[in-house]
């Protein structure tokens, strides 16, 4: 284990027209001067952290709040924060990892070494396998939120987030250390014994939170953090465990280097949505749950301080309801709630694709005039230095080839590769029917029975539908499954994901998450989804490697300083 030195130091900052600052430590009248920064990396200064060892004369200062430790014999490290997590004993037996106490009595979590697999998406595979397997596991108590690659991570990595229902109530402490028996020890025996009792105060619940990071080097060295809380306490501890499980606290062992990244305040981050609803009869059971859930993400959006638009269109018709895009919330509550007298043909990607096509066929041939609406009915959105993203919530398989004038006989006209999604540099998400592992299938559960197998039994169809998982891939974006009523989570991350993406606060290089802190004008910041009222927060957003400030936004021009450690150079 390791002390991580951290020290914010008198910076020189030379602005992109090589005007002198003042040291930034001292003086920061003039930073109120600064304009709106439409780049901010123009503006980036990245130096070393001073080391308590250096000759330099300044006050150095140490900062402790990280500790790593190795994953066993792994050759990789885990690196946590242990203001918020502590070390207990590690259970006996074939364990090779980590066992760590969270921040209140109802949060836990571990890292463990593993057997390895093809890849790291089979060893995630593997992973969910043998939890939707669990005997402890309810009826229908198996919910995927959502599954994610990590493309900004230093070794290959893959996000989980499940919620779980159990037959009988235990604590997070047990659920923890039931799941090392079942998927955390080093040979996958599940041989171990004398785990860590619960702490005073864990409540007995049945309802449970679940956060699983994958990661598998390319020496096949396998390793995987968990975190677990109860349903009722995840909001006291999102930020705690997300940030422990986020992707990047997993690397090399090996020494990393310190850095300070230091930016100007801007304006709030803009960012515009399309939520192409399905409007069928089988949405009867998912409709209210979908409206619930959809004002989540609304709410999250206000928090995280987005300038946003938000547009709703039906997976039979390309018009946009209601007034069109807003950032009401009564008007987008009643867009949303579409009704479910539409076709049972339905397709996100079609009337999306229509929605935004100013000329019909595609490249591929499709024809984008047909069914409901006009073409092009929100071909001038974004707004201005905004970004777009379309949200896609369908109980159903989509059949893009029922409108494409494909006449079931051919492959669908549309390219993932190849798409209006790509060239405009849109981000499709798609709440889904899902398997158990977080792939296309079908789903029957508390919202009903979504079947998309004949979809891909070429017996029985002699087409395949298109994929919304593979389309939400190939544009960085997400899926997760409608099987279950909580994908609500997920659209929340979604909103902390696209606001990421608007955000001009880039990190020079991956960071070991657990070692990030933020300063606005020499003041520290609390990393908080929630900070107190007034308040300025941030969160830091692995998939787009960005800061996202919550509560307060700095006022523009304000000084960003982020410290972290990184294993690259």
């Amino acid at each position: 284990m390791k002390k991580i030195l951290l020290l914010i130091v008198a910076l020189v900052v030379v602005s992109a027209c090589g005007k002198k600052k003042t040291p930034l430590l001292w003086l920061f009248s003039d930073l109120a001067e600064q304009n709106s920064i439409s780049n901010n990396s123009s503006y980036t200064t990245t130096v070393p952290f001073i080391s308590e060892n250096s000759n330099q004369n300044t006050n150095n200062s140490e900062n402790t709040n990280s500790s790593s430790t190795n994953a066993g014999n792994s050759g990789l490290t885990i690196t946590f924060d242990n203001t918020n997590f502590s070390l207990q004993t590690n259970p006996s037996g074939a364990f090779e990892g980590v066992v760590l106490a969270g921040p209140d009595a109802n949060t836990n979590a571990f890292g463990s070494v593993v057997p390895s697999c093809a890849n790291v998406s089979c060893l995630l595979d593997r992973i969910l396998l043998s939890i939707s397997n669990w005997s402890q596991i309810a009826t229908n108590g198996y919910s995927l939120i959502s599954r994610q690659p990590l493309t900004n991570a230093i070794l290959p990595t893959e996000l989980v987030h499940l919620q779980l229902t159990l037959k009988n109530e235990s604590t997070a402490n047990n659920v923890r250390n039931d799941l090392i028996a079942l998927i955390g020890t080093v040979d996958g025996s599940g041989n171990v014994s004398n785990f860590p009792e619960d702490p005073n105060g864990a409540n007995l619940d049945t309802q449970f939170r679940v956060i699983i990071q994958a990661t598998q080097d390319t020496n096949h060295n396998a390793v995987i953090l968990v975190g677990v809380t109860t349903v009722s306490n995840y909001s006291n501890v999102e930020d705690e465990l997300g940030s422990l499980t986020d992707g990047t606290n997993v690397g090399p062992s090996q020494n990393p280097e310190n850095f300070i990244d230091t930016l100007y305040a801007d304006e709030p981050p803009k960012a515009d949505f399309l939520f192409v609803v399905d409007n069928s009869g089988s949405m009867s059971e998912e409709q209210q749950a979908v409206i619930h859930n959809s004002l989540l993400f609304f709410d999250r959006l206000n928090t995280l301080g987005v300038d946003f638009q938000i547009g709703t269109i039906t997976t039979d018709n390309s018009n946009l309801r209601g007034i069109g895009f807003t950032n009401n919330r009564s008007q987008f509550e009643n867009d949303i709630n579409a009704g479910i007298n539409g076709s049972g043909r339905e397709s996100c990607i079609y009337y999306a694709e229509k929605a935004l096509s100013t000329s019909s066929p595609n490249r591929q041939g499709a024809i984008l005039t047909n069914g409901k609406g006009n073409l092009g009915s929100i071909s001038s959105y974004p707004q201005n230095n905004s970004k777009l993203a379309v949200i896609c919530i369908t109980d159903e398989s989509d059949a893009y080839t029922k409108w494409d004038d494909s006449q079931h006989t051919n492959q669908p006209k549309f390219d993932y590769n190849d798409n209006i999604f790509k060239d405009k540099q849109i981000t499709f998400y798609s709440i889904m029917p899902l398997d158990s592992s977080g792939q296309y299938g079908s789903c029957v559960g508390v919202n009903g029975n979504a079947n998309v197998y004949y979809n891909f039994d070429q017996s029985v169809f002699s087409i395949a539908a298109l994929n919304p998982q593979t389309l939400a891939v190939e544009t960085g974006g997400a899926v997760s499954s409608i099987c279950g009523e909580n994908y609500g989570a997920f659209l929340q991350q979604l909103a902390d994901q696209v606001a990421a993406q608007a955000s001009s606060y880039a990190l020079s290089r991956i960071p070991i998450s657990s070692t990030i802190r933020v300063y606005i004008n020499g003041t520290e910041i609390v990393r908080t989804s929630t900070p107190t009222n007034g308040q300025t927060g941030y969160k830091y957003i692995s998939s787009e490697n960005k800061i996202v400030f919550t509560g307060r936004i700095p006022s523009v021009g304000s000084l960003i300083q982020i410290a972290y450690q990184s294993y690259q150079n």
